[in-house]
C-alpha cells in the first residue's frame, strides 16, 4: 500500500470510528429517554468506555453539536440539544445553491407543508400569533415598492404561521425553508409588472389570516392553496422572463 492510500485508509477509519461514537451517543439518548438539556458522558468517560482516542470522540461530539442534537460549551457538560434548524437550513440552501433542488421544487415543498399549517394554525393560533401575522401583512403592504423589506416581511408571515401550528417541527421545517422563500418571493415580486398586483398578494395574505383569526381551518387551507397556485404561475412568469 502506498502512502497515499494508506492516508485515505486511515482517514477512513477515523470516519468509521467517529460515526461508532456518533452512533452510540444517540442510542444512548433513546435507550435512556434522555430529554433536552440533560447530561451525557463526558468525552473522558466515553473515550475510555468505548476503549476509542479521544480525539474522535471529540470529533463525533463536535459532528453532533452541528447537527443540533447535542449542546457543548466550555466547563459545562455536553448535553441533549433542543430543536433547531440549522442542519436542515445548510441542506436546502445546498440544494437550491448548487442547482439540485429548483425553487418551483422548493415552493411544492412549502405548499405541502404550509396548506396544512394554515388549517392547524386556525385551530391552535394565539392572540400573539394573530397579532403578529397582521403585523408582517402590514409590513407587506407598506413595503410593496421595496422588493427586499417585502420579502422579509413575507418570509417573517410564513414562518410565524409555522409558530402558531403549535407543532415545533412545522416551526423547524418553516425556519429552515426561509432561504427557499425568500428566493421564490423575490422571482414572483420581480415578475410582477404593478403594483395593483403586489397588492392582490398583501390581499392573499390577508385571506389567510382572516381565516385564522376566524378558526375556520377549511378556509385556511383554502387559502393558502390560492396564493401558492398564484406563487406558482408568478415563478413561472419569472422564468419564462428570464429565458427570453
Amino acid at each position: 500500500m502506498n502512502k497515499s492510500s494508506a492516508a485515505l485508509a486511515t482517514v477512513q477509519q477515523h470516519r468509521n470510528l467517529s460515526d461508532r461514537v456518533a452512533h452510540h451517543l444517540m442510542d444512548h439518548i433513546r435507550t435512556n429517554r434522555l430529554a433536552s438539556g440533560e447530561r451525557l458522558p463526558s468525552e473522558v468517560q466515553l473515550s475510555a468506555d468505548l476503549k476509542i482516542s479521544r480525539g474522535i470522540v471529540r470529533e463525533a461530539y463536535r459532528a453532533l453539536k452541528s447537527a443540533g442534537i447535542l449542546e457543548i460549551s466550555n466547563g459545562r457538560s455536553p448535553r441533549v440539544g433542543a430543536l433547531r434548524s440549522t442542519s436542515l437550513i445548510h441542506l436546502l440552501q445546498h440544494a437550491l445553491a448548487t442547482q439540485q433542488a429548483s425553487p418551483e421544487q422548493a415552493l411544492d415543498l412549502r405548499s405541502a407543508i404550509e396548506v396544512r399549517a394554515a388549517e392547524l394554525a386556525a385551530e391552535k393560533r394565539s392572540e400573539a400569533d394573530i397579532d403578529v401575522l397582521n403585523r408582517a401583512v402590514r409590513g407587506m403592504k407598506r413595503a410593496r415598492r421595496n422588493i427586499d423589506a417585502f420579502v422579509q416581511h413575507d418570509v417573517s408571515f410564513h414562518e410565524c404561521l409555522g409558530t402558531a401550528t403549535g407543532n415545533p417541527l412545522f416551526a423547524i421545517i418553516s425556519s429552515a425553508l426561509g432561504e427557499a422563500m425568500a428566493t421564490s418571493v423575490r422571482a414572483g415580486m420581480e415578475s410582477r409588472s404593478d403594483q395593483a398586483q403586489v397588492l392582490r398578494v398583501v390581499e392573499s395574505h390577508q385571506d389567510i389570516v382572516d381565516a385564522i383569526t376566524a378558526k375556520d381551518p377549511k378556509a385556511a387551507g383554502a387559502c393558502m392553496e390560492r396564493h401558492f397556485d398564484d406563487a406558482r404561475r408568478a415563478l413561472s412568469r419569472a422564468r419564462e422572463k428570464k429565458e427570453k
